[in-house]
């Protein structure tokens, strides 16, 4: 389990600041001073981070007063310091013991529960607390915190509330009552308290933003878009409010002001990949693949200074390669599939997008060894299994196993117009011709698609039904006017040229 970092030097804090004193038990003179003897000892080996010196010494000492709580403190914080937590919460519920009204070791015993991430048994200690302290602010506002971590909104809700009443002029609480108002998904009350925290405190940032996040929620992004701006005149140079700032742009489909953004957040950092990912993306989307070239291609030159996770940079190549596609840099794109390959190897998303790449360039057996990869490490992509299959079928191999690829991508997406397709093409391919034209029918209703209506029309052709044919082609036509193979079809089915039927 996870352990927080702070958990040592917080619960330092406590155990030597907390002004406890060392309580020994009224014991005859010689085994007190040498209980004391061994503590002092212990507290010596602590200072020379001898812990395990420190711990040895504190047991001895509690083998001749077990009834001490100072040493018992003193073991659990070394027990935690070492690694030992099991033995420390021993420790820790043997000094509650011994002090079952002390406030400040119940504390300590919260805050290690906290930072073990025992939020079960933290709250139980600070619900006692509670009771016997109900005015204490600290311990309110820690047992809200808990509360929220639990997802106890509810509990946390009353909690902050009663808070208010003692200190209704906190800010802080105003934020934090919002926010778990937005958990439970009401936002009037979560605006409410938002907007009272900018009224006490008006450079409050974070509350700003979440007034900001509240508006997009409600999708109204012109209002969102001030808020932001209202933020940036709090802290002008923060990068997350720039980039919060672009993106609301873009959903408000102001695309020039949201590259203006983004571009500016590149000043302030040119070593954000995040940045120039997005900014891509938008390149990518408004179809402008040069400029998503160009972008990335300026990111690279920063590679050096990347810390990035290695799936971010799998993705990063891959937008890469995509742009490339796009702009019909075939062997360019090749490479930056294999970087992005090369970056996450057990992902199949970058192999699905090579063997797509191999597949348009002619390179079929690159392409099955690609896609049979993809498939292999994820054969829930519905996209790889009928990439998959449909090229078996256009080959007329394996028809089988493209029968199998292409019904396993349909009990993924049943409704895929394209899947479909494929699947009334492998029944083509196998002379199922009945069974093809019901599923390539299914999928012309569904997809206006070029390829689509040429598959209708060979499928028509084979039934002899040469006037259907001869209309599904000229549809692929009007789709895709450029469409050689539909041509040649519609060619031959003119008068006086003989009729082939063959794909």
């Amino acid at each position: 389990m996870r352990k927080l970092a702070s958990v040592t030097i917080t619960l330092a804090v406590f155990f030597f600041c907390a002004g406890t004193s060392i309580g020994f038990s009224k014991k005859p003179t010689e085994a007190l001073s040498r209980t004391f003897a061994h503590y002092i000892r212990g507290v010596l080996y602590d200072s020379q981070n001898k812990i395990d010196r420190a711990i040895e010494e504190y047991l001895n000492a509690l083998a001749l007063d077990s009834t001490a709580p100072a040493i018992h403190q003193r073991l659990a914080i070394d027990y935690i310091r070492s690694g030992q937590y099991e033995k420390a919460e021993e420790e820790l519920l043997i000094v509650k013991k011994l002090k079952p009204r002390d406030k400040g070791t119940r504390i300590i015993l919260a805050h290690f529960y906290t930072a073990q991430e025992k939020f079960t048994e933290a709250a139980a200690v600070y619900e006692e607390l509670q009771k016997a302290y109900p005015s204490d602010l600290e311990i309110l506002a820690s047992l809200a915190d808990l509360y929220v971590i639990q997802e106890k909104e509810e509990e946390a809700i009353s909690i902050y509330q009663q808070l208010l009443k003692q200190k209704p002029d906190s800010a802080q609480i105003h934020f934090n009552l919002g926010t778990i108002f937005v958990k439970v998904n009401k936002f009037k009350e979560a605006e409410t308290h938002f907007k009272k925290a900018l009224k006490i405190s008006p450079d409050y940032l974070q509350a700003e933003l979440a007034l900001g996040l509240l508006s997009e929620i409600n999708q109204n992004l012109p209002e969102a878009i001030e808020h932001y701006q209202k933020a940036l005149e709090v802290d002008p140079l923060n990068i997350n409010v720039y980039r919060r700032l672009a993106q609301t742009y873009y959903r408000d489909k102001r695309i020039e002001e949201a590259v203006r953004q983004y571009k500016f957040i590149l000043k302030l950092n040119p070593y954000d990949v995040d940045t120039y990912l997005e900014l891509a993306y938008i390149y990518l989307n408004e179809e402008k693949a040069g400029q998503c070239i160009k972008i990335l291609e300026e990111a690279e030159q920063h590679k050096a200074n990347w810390r990035i996770p290695a799936a971010k940079e799998a993705r990063f190549y891959l937008i890469l390669g995509l742009a490339y596609t796009r702009n019909s840099q075939e062997q360019k794109a090749v490479e930056a599939y294999e970087k992005s390959i090369a970056a996450a190897p057990e992902s199949g998303v970058g192999y699905f997008y090579l063997g797509a790449a191999h597949e348009q360039g002619g390179r079929r057996q690159k392409a099955y060894e690609a896609l049979k990869r993809s498939v292999e490490l994820d054969g829930e992509n519905p996209d790889a299994l009928n990439y998959l299959g449909y090229i078996y079928a256009e080959d007329g191999i394996m028809l089988d196993e493209a029968q199998e690829l292409i019904n396993k991508a349909l009990e993924i997406d049943p409704g895929n117009g394209a899947y479909i397709d494929s699947l009334g093409w492998v029944y083509f391919k196998k002379g199922m011709i009945d069974d093809a034209l019901a599923q390539i029918e299914k999928a012309a209703g569904l997809l206006e698609d070029a390829e689509v209506f040429e598959h209708l029309g060979d499928a028509y052709q084979a039934k002899g039904d040469i006037e259907r044919a001869r209309g599904a082609y000229e549809r692929a036509l009007g789709l895709e006017p450029e469409r050689k193979s539909a041509q040649e079809r519609l060619e031959k089915l003119r008068p006086g040229n003989p009729i082939n039927a063959s794909r």
